[in-house]
């Protein structure tokens, strides 16, 4: 199992630059790759589906808590920089953390480092990693809200969520072993109206297809 983690959200907004929140797109992200996941047929959870507050604890026993065996705890940065950050745990090699950098990079996000940070106490830096037991955590930095290369190419939709797939793809390599390298979709049509799209999916489904929505 693969939990999803938003990170920030409610009255912690997370890093604000060029008028974005981190704890919006976040949430974006989260979902995005909770749903890609299921389509997947990859056992998920995430920890929050809405704006809300999550202290370090409530967060950390959820993830503890879930059976997953990896965490994907999404993020962007800010206080100068620019490019991607992959976090692991100070107690974890970097094979999963590595496995993301290069899907980000391969995106074309440019890529800052891979690492892991020790705190004062020779325990892991960040709650994430160190509170949450046996759940392989990696703390994805996606890029930079004040860095204006990186807001160029992350203001488009598409490309945030283009960068939450590669995310969530390397995680399951890493995990099964089986995913093919590439996924291939089948388009069945594209619809101004989602109604009309409901209505087609749904069709599709009535005759074995396994079809979903996807808001492009």
């Amino acid at each position: 199992m693969i939990i999803i983690d938003a990170g920030h959200g409610g009255n912690d907004p997370g890093a604000v630059a060029n008028g974005v929140k981190e704890k919006d797109w976040t949430m974006e992200v989260a979902l995005h790759q909770y749903e890609f996941l299921k389509n997947l047929g990859i056992p998920c959870a995430i920890t929050r589906t809405t704006d809300i507050d999550l202290s370090s604890e409530k967060r950390s026993a959820l993830v503890k808590g879930s059976g997953a065996s990896i965490c994907l705890s999404n993020h962007y940065n800010a206080g100068g920089g620019s490019g991607a950050e992959v976090i692991h745990s100070i107690y974890a090699k970097s094979d999963l953390a590595g496995s993301i950098a290069e899907g980000l990079k391969k995106a074309g996000m440019g890529l800052r480092r891979v690492f892991s940070r020790e705190g004062a106490d020779r325990k892991d830096y960040y709650y994430m990693h160190r509170l949450t037991g046996d759940v392989e955590t990696v703390i994805i930095e996606y890029g930079f809200l004040d860095s204006s290369s990186d807001v160029k190419k992350l203001k488009a939709r598409s490309y945030r969520l283009q960068l939450a797939e590669e995310a969530v793809l390397a995680a399951v390599r890493y995990l099964k072993g089986a995913l093919p390298q590439s996924l291939y979709y089948v388009q069945a049509g594209a619809y101004k109206e989602k109604a009309s799209a409901d209505q087609l999916c749904q069709k599709l489904k009535k005759n074995g297809y396994d079809a979903f929505v996807k808001k492009v």
